[in-house]
């Protein structure tokens, strides 16, 4: 398991892919520094094709949120905020094969 962290800066959506047999596991998400403490930003995700809401930031209510996502294919992390970055965390780790550590060979 190691850490993964991203920053999302504004108009530039980052792509993600967690690799054969890994899986991203996301955690957390928070707002960068922002002279405007009033403005909402909301949190997208595309994954499959779909784009889905995964929640909305506020430095006045909601400067991060909690996540308990988990990725294994590719998948964008993008937002609409004009003066900031978004950051991004959790980990990555690697998933063994079913039935692992305990394989039986017939």
């Amino acid at each position: 398991m190691e850490f993964w962290g991203i920053e999302v800066k504004a108009g530039q959506p980052f792509k993600a892919l967690p690799g054969d047999g890994y899986i991203i596991h996301l955690s957390q998400a928070s707002l960068g520094e922002s002279k405007n403490k009033a403005e909402s930003v909301p949190l997208y995700v595309n994954v499959g094709g779909k784009k889905l809401v995964l929640g909305t930031l506020s430095h006045q209510n909601f400067p991060q949120l909690n996540f308990d996502l988990v990725f294994d294919a590719e998948f964008e992390l993008s937002h609409n905020w004009k003066n900031g970055s978004v950051y991004f965390l959790g980990y990555k780790t690697f998933v063994p094969e079913e039935g692992y550590p305990f394989i039986t060979y017939y």
